[in-house]
């Protein structure tokens, strides 16, 4: 019996919430110098010695008095009857006040001449000129760099106070399995401590990642013991839903105090807040994103509150490349790609939801819509929290449309060149609107090998503008099936289809026009699926009889093929922007002979790994 929310409040009073009941606390720890990197100092930081601690050299050369030297010249030089050798770093002897570089002198009979007047202090630094025995060196609350550690070591400081933060994540789960076990179908690899530990140390906290724990009450109220008694937070990963398997709640309600459960966020809305002892105790959710949004924004910013350092990210104002919708009430993360096309900076947003993984790895920022409004429109401008470095958009391409295997492979490709493919999905019409509005470098299409397809599907929405198209890939489609198709049995099939205006769709269409079946009467033809794999997997379980996919999908499955047609897969590129530079890269890519030897080779090795099941 699934269970309601003990209640849902904004992201803002959360945040508010959680500050009040959790005030920082003196979370302090001394570390030897060389593990000190990415911590924040816990005090101010001051020398333990002056450097230089005496007055030195600064060039190779003779230490002198600058008054024995006045008048020297290349015309008038003069020799030198008081002088020491000196090198770079050496203290200087006492009575002289300056240093000659032994490139000004020469010895001539035993005897040192000069050939230029020296000033007073000349090539020396003086004692406490870099800094000085109880000057500051670093401040309370800085983070300290790679290259702060040199300067530490030379100040005679080998160790040092930070903040100090012990954060216990508890995986929680049936389904779960080990990093390196390969999951059964049902399973999980539990990868959201992996993630949270490599978050929250980037911050300067210290993780512990615990065994996964089954879904028992009384074993994760164990595990949360355990854990309470060695750190200041503990972390549940999954189980704060409100599923019938969900049982942090319970665990969490038997040793302390809930202190919310629920914000109106999106992904994460399942988190909860606890007090257990005194510390506390948060329940993220299990699907990847929703986690990856609560450990940013709520565990992140309780660190920082306590005096760690938060992850920088710059932020760039941008144009929305399409449409938003949002919940009103609901402050929701929405993962893009930015890329400048033109004078312009455009965000496109990937698809959402908590478990697709992928869409972050593929973005280069996010927006926030907040919770007062209702979507964005397109052209709107946003302002975009960057994670990567800002130089990056400037050699990043944006492809709009299809998101076909092909194109990873030649995003590898241009890699070498320099720049980055992000690929954000569409549909073929929603990609040419893009390039219609100079919203992308490239439309990726997908369409059937038909005369018509390319005036109905590009060109009308493309009135007088000059296209350069680029084929990268050309994919044989068919009805993929377990037993050999019978036309007198058709209707009689179960079918799994594609959605409307793809390939797929339109080449099985005119099949069962041409053998008279009224897709009326077809079972399974309006339950549609995104991807070919769907397609294989519900034919190979049983679920459907037959259903549309490239010839390789169903000879990796060991199903029947019976072909179709062929799709063409291209780029479409502006003739006004083809030869800008990135763009001219990728089209170079796109048709170089290395780019399609690439893809024979993988369309082999997937041959290969198929193994040569009967069709």
């Amino acid at each position: 019996m699934s269970r309601r929310y003990l209640n849902l409040i904004s992201l803002p009073d959360a945040l508010a919430t959680m500050r009040r009941a959790f005030p920082p606390g003196n979370h302090v720890e001394t570390v030897p110098l060389h593990m000190a990197v990415g911590r924040v100092t816990a005090g101010p930081l001051y020398a333990e010695c002056s450097v230089p601690w005496a007055d030195i050299a600064t060039f190779d050369g003779y230490a002198v008095r600058s008054e024995d030297t006045l008048g020297a010249g290349d015309q008038r030089p003069l020799p030198l009857a008081d002088y020491a050798p000196i090198n770079t770093g050496e203290v200087l002897p006492p009575s002289f006040d300056a240093v000659v570089m032994v490139e000004d002198t020469w010895d001539e009979d035993g005897s040192l001449w000069i050939r230029k007047s020296a000033a007073p202090w000349q090539h020396v630094r003086h004692a406490g000129e870099d800094i000085r025995a109880g000057e500051l060196v670093l401040p309370k609350g800085h983070r300290i760099r790679p290259f702060d550690t040199g300067a530490l070591a030379t100040y005679g400081i080998t160790r040092l106070k930070v903040r100090s933060v012990r954060v216990g994540i508890i995986p929680t789960g049936n389904d779960l399995v080990p990093l390196g076990v390969v999951p059964a179908p049902g399973q999980t690899v539990e990868t959201n401590t992996l993630m949270a530990d490599a978050y929250l140390t980037r911050m300067g906290a210290t993780c512990r990642r615990y065994g996964i724990t089954p879904d028992s009450p009384d074993l994760i109220q164990r595990a949360l013991e355990d854990a309470m008694a060695e750190n200041d937070l503990v972390i549940l990963s999954a189980g704060s839903s409100a599923g019938s398997r969900d049982f942090s709640r319970d665990a969490v309600g038997a040793l302390g105090e809930i202190i919310f459960h629920g914000i109106a966020v999106r992904p994460g809305k399942p988190v909860l807040l606890a007090r257990i002892g005194g510390k506390p105790v948060l329940g993220m959710p299990g699907y990847p994103v929703a986690a990856q949004t609560i450990l940013r924004e709520v565990v992140g910013s309780l660190l920082a509150w306590w005096g760690l350092s938060p992850e920088s990210g710059e932020e760039l104002d941008v144009r929305l490349s399409r449409k938003l919708a949002s919940d009103l009430g609901f402050d929701e993360f929405i993962p893009v790609s930015v890329g400048r096309v033109g004078g312009t900076c455009w965000a496109t947003p990937h698809p959402r939801g908590g478990g697709i993984q992928m869409a972050v790895v593929r973005a280069n920022g996010y927006i926030h819509v907040p919770a007062a409004r209702e979507g964005i429109g397109a052209g709107e401008e946003v302002r975009v929290r960057l994670t990567v470095p800002p130089e990056r958009i400037a050699r990043t391409l944006i492809c709009t449309g299809v998101r076909y295997p092909a194109l990873n492979e030649l995003a590898n490709c241009l890699s070498d060149a320099g720049y980055m493919l992000h690929c954000c999905n569409a549909s073929t019409i929603g990609s040419v609107l893009a390039l219609r509005a100079k919203a992308c470098h490239t439309a990726s299409i997908c369409i059937p090998d038909t005369g018509t397809a390319w005036n109905d599907l590009v060109l009308r929405y493309l009135p007088g503008v000059d296209l350069l198209r680029v084929q990268v890939t050309r994919t044989e489609l068919g009805i993929a099936s377990r037993e050999s198709l019978d036309a007198g049995t058709v209707e009689s099939l179960r079918f799994i289809n594609r959605p409307k205006g793809s390939s797929a769709r339109i080449f099985l269409d005119a099949w069962l026009e041409g053998r008279g079946v009224d897709t009326g009467r077809l079972t399974g033809y309006e339950h549609e699926v995104r991807t070919p794999e769907a397609v294989t997997n519900a034919v190979s379980s049983g679920f459907a009889d037959a259903g549309v996919c490239p010839a390789g999908a169903a000879r990796a499955a060991g199903l029947r093929f019976t072909p179709l047609g062929h799709e063409s897969c291209d780029l479409l590129v502006r003739e006004d922007l083809a030869g800008v530079v990135g763009v001219a890269d990728l089209i170079r890519a796109a048709r170089s002979p290395e780019f399609q030897e690439q893809l024979r080779s993988l369309e082999r090795h997937r041959a290969g790994r198929a193994g040569d099941k009967s069709l």
